[in-house]
């Protein structure tokens, strides 16, 4: 089977359409999303439409509940804080139902999606190293394990299995502001991270005229 997976997208609707475009060319079985559908970018509301369009297998993120009030965004930095606030007025009301249904993780026959890390996946940590993924596959049900978050594509291979973050659609962080996504055959386990050129500069104008914080902006043009 052929999936597409796809993650943090974070209200960038110009970067979702792209990448959803992109995908449409894969010939893929099952588009799954590993959450934060909002935080950050000009178009929560619209992410989430595209993303129920496309996927029934879509996963809950930090900036999820964040913006449902679900976690405490005293440890956001500034910008985080202000855009959660931002989200929150923006929201429907179906989209905010919406998002408070999600499930926290998911597994799949010898596959497990989940957002962050299998360890305790309401706790939101981080994955960042080989030493961290060894931990996080301990708690893994699967020997094959899905995680987005850090906004970082990397393949770790452990003792106890492989853990692929597979990037982030609409905000990276690896230094290339380029979108983010990964395709996965399940029958051969080929993983190929796909990076795809959209109109970063519409998408920051976006966030601006929303009256969210610059910064956001000159985030998604550099990649950071």
């Amino acid at each position: 089977m052929k999936y597409a997976f796809i993650s943090d997208i974070h209200g960038n609707l110009h970067a979702l359409t792209t990448v959803l475009e992109h995908i449409e060319n894969e010939n893929v079985d099952q588009i799954v999303c590993l959450g934060d559908l909002v935080g950050y970018g000009a178009f929560p509301n619209e992410v989430i439409e595209a993303v129920k369009s496309v996927t029934d297998i879509v996963i809950a993120g930090n900036h999820d509940h964040a913006a449902l009030g679900l976690t405490d965004i005293r440890a956001f930095n500034q910008y985080a804080f202000q855009a959660a606030l931002w989200t929150r007025k923006t929201l429907t009301e179906e989209n905010r139902q919406y998002l408070l249904n999600l499930p926290l993780s998911h597994q799949e026959k010898d596959l497990y999606f989940v957002h962050a890390s299998p360890v305790q996946p309401e706790q939101w940590f981080y994955i960042f190293s080989d030493y961290d993924a060894e931990h996080a596959m301990r708690y893994a049900p699967t020997s094959t394990v899905f995680v987005g978050h850090t906004h970082v594509p990397r393949d770790h291979r452990t003792r106890r299995g492989r853990l692929i973050n597979v990037g982030s659609v609409g905000q990276p962080r690896d230094g290339n502001p380029e979108a983010a996504y990964t395709l996965f055959d399940s029958e051969s386990g080929e993983r190929r991270l796909m990076r795809v050129e959209y109109d970063v500069h519409a998408a920051g104008k976006a966030i601006l005229e929303a009256g969210l914080p610059q910064f956001l902006a000159e985030r998604i043009l550099a990649g950071r």
